[in-house]
């Protein structure tokens, strides 16, 4: 049995910036592949779905996810996921709350590196990440 899905991310990442998205990816063990651009079904080639990147996994094994990067309103930048997550440990939506923490962590570290301060240590928790730094002499 599949579990296919197509999953709008939040709001809370607009316009995202590839640099950003692609270490948030990487901070939950992922890499994503922009040289691929078609995810297939865990149990059959028929569910397909074309991507702008496929996700691969810490291994580098390619996944049965992968992302778009949409126009939205306004101009905007729409991310959405699609795949396949049957017998994975997470749901999609799961995924993306898990993606947009993540998301927001690396632009809150490249903001304090901006003010001058060195992001020295950092806590993930189950709904918060905390920085430890200081600032630059």
């Amino acid at each position: 049995m599949s579990n296919w899905l197509r999953a709008q991310i939040s709001t809370e990442i607009k316009n995202p910036k590839r640099d950003l998205f692609d270490a948030a990816l990487e901070d939950m063990g992922y890499k994503p592949d922009y040289s691929r651009k078609t995810v297939h079904g865990a149990y059959s080639f028929e569910a397909t779905e074309s991507v702008d990147c496929v996700l691969l996994d810490k291994n580098g094994q390619e996944t049965t996810s992968g992302f778009s990067f949409k126009p939205g309103p306004e101009g905007q930048v729409q991310l959405s996921i699609s795949g396949d997550f049957y017998n994975t440990p997470f749901s999609g939506q799961e995924f993306m709350k898990k993606l947009g923490m993540f998301y927001n962590y690396e632009m809150a570290k490249e903001s304090l590196e901006e003010q001058g301060y060195t992001v020295e240590d950092t806590e993930v928790r189950a709904h918060e990440i905390v920085f430890v730094g200081r600032m630059a002499a």
